[in-house]
């Protein structure tokens, strides 16, 4: 049962018992008369009661019953008495969300060996184990993963034990035993070509640089041949942008006399190590890349996990901040929110970069305050920056600490309706500096910033420029 994407297993035994069948639990009260072999799928109203020590008897009365599975579809906290009575009971305790008819329909045709549910187990286990890098163990780790079963690598020889065979159709065993069949042939040819060499992976990371750092027009151009290298564009994606704490010192443009170049090195050590290390941490699909002074590290999954998704990225983005940090630089991480396709995953790394803007923690996530998500999203499109460039142009041509000065005086003036005394308090500088400054920014921009128009356009062009 683990083989379903809609199944999260949170205590139990590691393989639960064979099932005979699903029941939708309305009422815990309901529990106790199930028949034995059961999945129990409780309904949202009935995962809410289960809480605290009604989880406890919930789990009593499904041992009690003989039951394979308790399924929670309602967030439910699991505390260590629930799990070891899941454990001591025989009950997997799993969680579950989505539409609930869909839920039972799905458990249902695994637990049947329907040839529909056969066949998504076989496509997602093919896709496992191409992706696995020819490694064996991995391999069948991967497959088995996705077929729901254990499979036992030796050499390239891959094997299973038979699901159900004497209930299946024909002489050849059950839907399942034919697709874990095809499967296994599948892994003793990815086991046999060997471990794959650098070069694909080398090109998929030239190519998801290209996609995050051209324009729009280009990077959907590109789509089809990330599809063909692999790079799953298509699913949700979460961003951990890595950066150096001091990133001046990592400037590719600029790489030496001040050890630059050694450092921009060790970025690109980290990259090399960061799918390594994160394949380790499972449940996702990692890809990652150096773009300009910082690793991209993209965290791709078929489906959008929610908020629950969201901590879980933040749990991998710390392990792996961990892992990959090289030696002699101090390495800072952004975290995005989960969005879809390509678009998405652009606005997710420019979301990673905010992250890192707004505060200076080592780990970091973006914040999902409306007029920020917002702005993102309208500067990642190709028509927002050429507009924001217009508007402040005069100010950024002065490049460097300048422009970053000027600009930060214009935004606290505007963002405290014009005070003078508050936006100095808020940059600690003298009233006086900021005024002064003021009327240098309105000479520069051509601007009256007395008018609510110019002053709310060059407000959000303001905003918007710290997304650069």
């Amino acid at each position: 049962m683990y083989l379903l994407e809609e199944l999260r297993p949170l205590a139990g035994p590691d393989t639960p018992a064979a099932a005979s069948g699903v029941r939708l639990v309305e009422d815990l009260g309901g529990i106790a008369g199930q028949p034995p072999g059961s999945v129990l799928v409780l309904t949202g109203a009935a995962s809410r009661q289960a809480a605290g020590y009604r989880l406890d008897v919930a789990l009593r009365d499904a041992a009690a019953a003989g039951a394979v599975a308790l399924v929670l579809t309602a967030e439910t906290e699991v505390d260590r008495s629930a799990a070891a009575l899941a454990e001591r009971g025989g009950v997997a305790l799993l969680a579950a969300g989505g539409d609930l008819a869909e839920l039972v329909v799905a458990i249902d045709r695994a637990i049947a060996g329907d040839a529909a549910d056969a066949l998504v187990r076989a496509a997602r286990a093919a896709e496992a184990v191409t992706h696995a890098g020819g490694a064996p163990e991995r391999i069948a780790e991967a497959a088995g993963a996705a077929l729901g079963l254990t499979v036992h690598a030796d050499g390239t020889t891959f094997t299973t034990s038979p699901v159900r065979s004497d209930t299946g159709p024909g002489r050849g065993g059950t839907h399942l035993d034919r697709a874990a069949g095809i499967v296994l042939r599948l892994a003793s040819l990815a086991a046999a070509a060997g471990p794959a060499d650098e070069l694909p992976g080398r090109s998929r990371a030239q190519l998801l640089t290209e996609l995050l750092v051209a324009s729009e027009n280009q990077a959907q151009e590109l789509a089809p041949r990330a599809r063909a290298l692999g790079l799953p564009i298509d699913d949700w994606h979460v961003v951990l942008r890595l950066e150096p704490a001091d990133p001046a010192s990592t400037s590719a443009a600029d790489p030496a006399p001040d050890g630059g170049q050694e450092r921009y090195a060790l970025l690109e050590t980290a990259a090399s190590r960061a799918v390594r290390a994160a394949r380790e941490l499972g449940g996702a699909a990692w890809n990652a890349a150096l773009a300009g002074d910082a690793l991209i590290v993209v965290r791709s999954q078929r489906r959008d996990q929610g908020r629950a998704g969201l901590r879980e990225a933040v749990r991998d983005a710390a392990r792996l901040l961990e892992r990959v940090r090289p030696a002699g630089a101090d390495l800072r991480c952004g975290v995005s929110t989960a969005r879809q396709g390509l678009l998405g995953l652009r606005t997710s790394a420019s979301e990673a970069r905010t992250a890192l803007r707004r505060s200076p923690l080592p780990l970091v996530t973006y914040d999902l305050a409306g007029l920020d998500r917002m702005l993102e999203e309208w500067y990642a499109s190709d028509a927002a920056r050429p507009a924001v460039g217009e508007l402040l142009q005069p100010i950024l041509d002065l490049g460097g600490e300048r422009a970053g000065h000027l600009l930060a005086i214009l935004r606290a003036y505007l963002d405290h309706n014009g005070s003078p005394a508050r936006a100095a308090e808020e940059l600690h500088l003298h009233r006086n500096a900021v005024s002064r400054n003021v009327r240098r920014i309105e000479t520069l921009l051509h601007a009256d910033l007395d008018d609510p128009q110019q002053r709310l356009a060059l407000q959000l062009a303001c905003r918007a420029a710290s997304f650069r």
